[in-house]
């Protein structure tokens, strides 16, 4: 064994130490992760290992000293993404905590995701951490049973057991302190943001796994709310569709009165007649004392045409615009994932689709989601 190996003497063994992988894990932090509270609206928390990698031949060592939780992580029972703001607040944990450690694997305390999904556990090792000296944790808070694995050609593989030793972990200790109070149990107590402002003070409550948590809830309300600016809108909109077209059609009837009234008929015109003596014949032929004739011009009255009415044109009923419905359906196919689905409708494979589609259906877990279900797909 090399010289730079001093292996630690007060130790605990659990399983067998079999294989070439010796992974050895202080108290501190395994209580920390074992102690993790996972409540029924979570399906899981997850958190970084930190300490050092040794090797000595061809057997290689890993000291897990630290842990972090990581607090802006999605955990669904199907996948499992460390988001983009993952890495900045790990590195400013690291710093703040855990300065001259190194990210040596990660750990995940789930009763919904079980060795029977390592999958789901296998997409996310492979995604997010490339070390192929990392290792992985694995506990059930439930059963309280738990499993180290260590990567390999097939991905994953369970080691046979692993080492819990005691030392006096003052860094593992200040952090539980100030990340979950004094108890051995998280309390509400938020750890302080460094200098720089890096961290944002995303835990708060219980500290359960709170981001998982309130991306949840506040999808389901920004859903919501944005539901309903669009109805309001949409009502607006056909108001002042219904009130252009009423005043478009009263301007319009107005001209038309205009167009189609006739000028008032006053007092007839009357024909000035000249009058003269002497009698009238029949023929409208009269003798004067002078003894000429002359013709009288006829009086004609004149006629009034008759004032018509001016017709209104008919005034069309406004239509209303039809209204975008807030969802599709869709209908389970064999094969469906709900990954899949979102990709379809949304082009893209995003966690926060999702989980929204499970809350818009009323759902908490993709086990909910059978063949031939109908699906509603929010818009």
């Amino acid at each position: 064994m090399g010289n730079n190996i001093n292996l630690p003497r007060n130790i605990r063994q659990i399983g067998t130490d079999k294989g070439s992988r010796k992974v050895y894990i202080e108290d501190y932090v395994h209580s920390f992760i074992r102690d993790t509270l996972v409540d029924d609206y979570d399906d899981g928390a997850v958190g970084v290992l930190l300490g050092e990698a040794k090797s000595d031949g061809d057997t290689s060592y890993i000291f897990v000293r630290g842990a972090i939780e990581v607090i802006n992580a999605a955990v669904f029972t199907d996948k499992i993404a460390f988001t983009e703001e993952t890495w900045p607040i790990v590195r400013s944990h690291i710093s703040q905590y855990f300065a001259g450690f190194d990210i040596v694997g990660w750990y995940l305390v789930s009763s919904k995701i079980t060795q029977d999904s390592l999958y789901v556990i296998n997409k996310a090792d492979a995604e997010s951490f490339e070390n192929a000296d990392s290792v992985f944790f694995m506990v059930d808070p439930e059963t309280k049973e738990d499993f180290f694995y260590e990567k390999s050609a097939g991905g994953l593989s369970q080691l046979s057991g692993y080492t819990v030793f005691y030392e006096r972990n003052e860094k593992m200790q200040t952090y539980m302190s100030e990340f979950r109070g004094n108890a051995p149990r998280r309390e509400s107590r938020e750890p302080e943001e460094p200098a720089g402002g890096e961290y944002r003070k995303l835990a708060g409550g219980d500290g359960k796994n709170n981001i998982s948590k309130s991306v949840k809830g506040h999808l389901t309300f920004i859903y919501a709310l944005s539901m309903l600016l669009i109805i309001v809108v949409l009502v607006i909109g056909v108001n002042a569709i219904n009130k252009h077209d009423r005043t478009d059609g009263s301007s319009r009837t107005t001209a038309d009165r205009e167009v189609n009234a006739e000028p008032k008929t006053t007092d007839a015109e009357s024909v000035p007649v000249n009058s003269v003596t002497g009698d009238v014949t029949s023929s409208g032929v009269k003798e004067t004392t002078s003894g000429t004739q002359e013709t009288e011009a006829p009086t004609e009255k004149p006629t009034e045409a008759p004032t018509e009415k001016p017709t209104e044109a008919p005034t069309e009923a406004p239509t209303e615009a039809p209204t975008q419905p807030p969802y599709q359906l869709y209908t389970v196919q064999s094969g469906d994932t709900l990954l899949k689905i979102c990709r379809e409708y949304y082009g893209r494979e995003s966690m926060e689709d999702a989980r929204r589609i499970l809350d818009y259906n009323g759902l908490t877990d993709t086990s909910q989601i059978l063949l031939g279900m109908e699906l509603k797909i929010p818009n």
